[in-house]
């Protein structure tokens, strides 16, 4: 049997493009390689923004247009992650019961587990923290670029502007600890370097 592929579309900012990178790190320490396109792949996984309404718009779109695909095929595999996912929670998979995991912004590292639970659940699997466990910097990365790396010095943000959602979706600032940061830098530099 062939490995399990997976293919995932990223919506929004770099933090978003970061998740990406880590999402399928995680996925590819279960076993899954990358897909060309969302109908080849055996998982589809959207990193969502909800900065803007445009933002729903175009996830709720690609999902009406994975909906077919995935009444086809039982096996293929439907999940929304990131701030769309944390601000619409529950009500994502209610307007598209066809998805089989909804994450948020803080329970990434669960992802094997909310897979797993998939696997044997009738219902979409559900799970929004308020709170990051471990920070996703820490997880495995798969990168497009060998010498291009997303370093997270902070996640959240303590100000409460008006007009931004991200206290709100990503919590409030936590710093990225300098004794982790520093040598994650410094391998990603050799590795890149040894490419």
């Amino acid at each position: 049997m062939s490995a399990r592929t997976y293919f995932i579309r990223t919506f929004g900012c770099q933090m978003n493009e970061h998740d990406s990178e880590r999402a399928a790190g995680v996925l590819e320490t279960m076993g899954y390689r990358p897909a060309a396109d969302a109908e080849s792949a055996d998982l589809v996984l959207f990193n969502t923004c909800a900065i803007r309404e445009n933002a729903d718009n175009k996830l709720y779109g690609q999902l009406s247009a994975l909906k077919p695909l995935k009444l086809a095929d039982a096996g293929k595999t439907v999940v929304v992650g990131g701030c769309l996912a944390q601000k619409d929670q529950g009500a994502l998979a209610e307007r598209a019961p066809w998805v089989d995991v909804v994450y948020g912004t803080h329970n990434m590292a669960a992802l094997p587990q909310l897979l797993a639970r998939a696997d044997s659940a009738a219902l979409p699997v559900v799970e929004i923290l308020e709170h990051t466990a471990m920070f996703p910097s820490a997880l495995p990365a798969r990168r497009e670029v060998a010498h291009h790396a997303w370093v997270s010095i902070s996640i959240g943000c303590d100000n409460t502007c008006t007009f931004c959602i991200v206290p709100l979706l990503r919590g409030p600032r936590s710093p990225a600890s300098s004794a982790t940061s520093s040598p994650r830098c410094a391998a990603w530099s050799a590795t890149a370097s040894a490419r």
